[in-house]
């Protein structure tokens, strides 16, 4: 059995337990390429189900399964059903700045699966870890260093969470065409066959579903997601250049 079809079975079961037992059931965090996956398993079987992460832009989401009596509005999931938390880290004053790779390195270093952990949000002076909350208490007791440099933890509530704040720039390019290599090449400075490598590699979302063509046509408003590469907005079609190329336009998160 491929790696795939275990995770297809594994959402499969929970859609099989949401029916029978008329229960909430939920995954662990899921990367973008699982929970593309996921959604279209949940819509074959007519399942009903959403996606959070603690923070709308969540790239790192846990896949919730509704009974038919549970609705996913701005509500949800409530306190109880909630089952994530916020990992609060501190490094001391003077101290070099963490990146990512440090945090995400020493937790895995801990034993912890990296199933566990949501978005790793670095700061300044410490990081915003969004992890399970069955993992809170052992966290707290031994997360102590990153990389070399030691750090204070805190669990809060993922309310406390404060999202980064989003800085984007405006990038006006032309292409041949709007299929999706054309303008993932325009937004992100690949080369189209580079763009056609990414794409077949598995790293490119269109609105959260994972792409596998490359002359997809993209429509204004779509979100863009190369993995490793960043997050672009479709914004606009222009005009039409004097050598035949479309004008395009493009919100760009840097």
């Amino acid at each position: 059995m491929t790696e795939n079809e275990r995770f297809i079975s594994l959402v499969c079961d929970k859609i099989r337990k949401t029916e029978n037992a008329y229960m909430l059931t939920r995954t662990n965090f899921l990367n973008l390429s699982e929970r593309s996956l996921a959604a279209s398993v949940c819509k074959e079987n007519g399942a009903k189900f959403c996606f959070w992460g603690g923070y709308p832009d969540a790239e790192r989401t846990v896949l919730f399964l509704l009974p038919d009596y549970m609705e996913a509005d701005e509500k949800f999931p409530s306190e109880e059903d909630n089952p994530l938390c916020l990992l609060q880290c501190k490094t001391p004053s003077g101290a070099k700045k963490l990146t990512h790779r440090d945090y995400l390195g020493s937790l895995l270093a801990l034993g912890i699966e990296r199933e566990i952990i949501g978005d790793i949000l670095v700061r300044e002076n410490g990081a915003d870890i969004i992890i399970l909350k069955s993992i809170a208490d052992y966290l707290l007791s031994c997360y102590e260093k990153a990389g070399t440099v030691p750090i204070k933890c805190e669990i809060q509530p993922i309310e406390n969470l404060v999202p980064p704040e989003q800085k984007t720039v405006t990038v006006r390019e032309s292409v041949a065409s709007v299929r999706l290599d054309c303008v993932i090449g325009a937004a992100f400075g690949f080369s189209r066959t580079a763009a056609c490598e990414h794409i077949a590699k598995g790293l490119v979302f269109v609105n959260d579903n994972q792409a596998s063509k490359p002359d997809a046509k993209l429509n204004i408003g779509d979100k863009i997601v190369v993995r490793g590469f960043g997050k672009a907005y479709f914004k606009e079609i222009g005009g039409t250049t004097r050598k035949g190329r479309i004008s395009v336009l493009f919100e760009k998160y840097v």
